[in-house]
């Protein structure tokens, strides 16, 4: 299974309140059994990143897309650490 950062913005989402509305349900996260949006961060700058798990890169890319990004990048990750632990992706 792979795993993929996107790095850019979304209209509205630099508001709490519609970011919250926006991400809150299960359904936001859980496209389907084998795909899944791990992390979405609100960075100070206006950009956000997501992180998504997926055994390919096109059901992340059309998550993007259906959610309104303007994609600066998506990029596979090759490494992990958090918290201590680091492993290899993929």
């Amino acid at each position: 299974m792979g795993r993929w950062i996107a790095i850019g913005k979304v209209p509205g989402w630099d508001d709490l309140a519609t970011f919250t509305n926006e991400l809150k349900t299960t359904a936001k996260w859980r496209l389907d059994p084998r795909t899944t949006i791990t992390e979405v961060i609100a960075l100070a700058d206006g950009r956000l990143l997501a992180e998504c798990h997926a055994n390919k890169q096109e059901d992340f890319d059309a998550w993007l897309q259906k959610t309104g990004w303007q994609v600066e990048s998506v990029t596979p990750i090759k490494h992990v650490a958090r918290t201590g632990e680091i492993w290899k992706v993929g």
